[in-house]
């Protein structure tokens, strides 16, 4: 077991998971034009730009086709994680490793998704934001309360920012090592200081496949970053460059400490 105590903060969706976790809700719509995705998005984009209510918006027109919580709950355990998310949390947890799921969908879905393949005894602490109420319907509230208005990348229910500095505050990690895709893993992004690490999702293989995070770090916000900034595409990248930096981070500072008892005996033995 390492020595070193790092904080391992994932986004969730199509980051541990292969697609949105709102698509399976969606997908159980009997009637897709009841359910009308372009009105609730076009609220959520132009309105109120919060996604726990477009989400309780959602979760309210599938009630009123008949569909139940229960239904929604079954969705929510079928969520396809990427392959290698489980290899990569064991040894995470087996070096010493905490991991934060940090997410703007809910902390039920991705409770009963992760409790469904087993993960869920890996995760330290689920960041999103909170389900009030789960019968007739389920309700979920915001991260924030009140709204936050200080950041403008993050959305008004949720800052991932300050949930990178609420732990850097609180917890005395080595380091933090955040894994996002998305616009809205920017901010934490741009929080994590010189000693710590950053994956943004990037496919170098298919220029067709556009992940904002990466964009948006090395076209607006490069200059602005602190942390190491690593791409990955799959499991294994993330895998394979964390093996290798926190193994020689770990061996340099073994080397470090035996530097300092040889001088020490040194002195002694004089």
């Amino acid at each position: 077991m390492s020595s070193e105590l790092n904080l391992f903060i994932f986004d969730f969706d199509e980051t541990l998971s292969v697609r949105s976790s709102s698509d399976p809700i969606e997908e159980l719509a009997h009637d897709k034009q009841k359910l009308n995705l372009d009105d609730i998005n076009y609220r959520y984009e132009k309105l109120h730009h919060c996604w726990n209510i477009r989400m309780n918006e959602v979760h309210e027109r599938l009630a009123q086709q008949g569909i139940q919580t229960e239904q929604l709950i079954k969705a929510f355990r079928t969520i396809e994680l990427s392959p290698g998310v489980d290899e990569l949390f064991h040894n995470i947890y087996i070096r010493n490793g905490r991991i934060v799921i940090m997410s703007n969908a809910c902390d039920l879905a991705i409770k009963e998704c992760l409790q469904a393949q087993n993960l869920f005894q890996y995760v330290y602490k689920i960041e999103s934001n909170p389900v009030r109420q789960i019968d007739p319907i389920i309700l979920i509230d915001e991260y924030e309360k009140p709204l936050q208005t200080t950041c403008e990348i993050c959305e008004p229910n949720l800052c991932k920012g300050s949930i990178i500095d609420k732990y850097r505050e609180k917890d005395k990690f080595d380091k933090i090592i955040f894994i996002g895709d998305g616009n809205n893993d920017v901010c934490a992004a741009l929080r994590l200081n010189k000693n710590d690490i950053v994956f943004a999702k990037h496919d170098e293989k298919d220029n067709t496949k556009i992940y904002p995070m990466y964009n948006i770090l090395k076209k607006q916000y490069f200059h602005e970053l602190k942390s190491e900034l690593f791409i990955w595409n799959t499991m294994k990248d993330m895998t394979l460059i964390i093996n290798q930096r926190l193994i020689s981070s770990s061996l340099s500072s073994l080397i470090i400490y035996r530097q300092f008892w040889n001088s020490l005996n040194i002195v002694w033995n004089k």
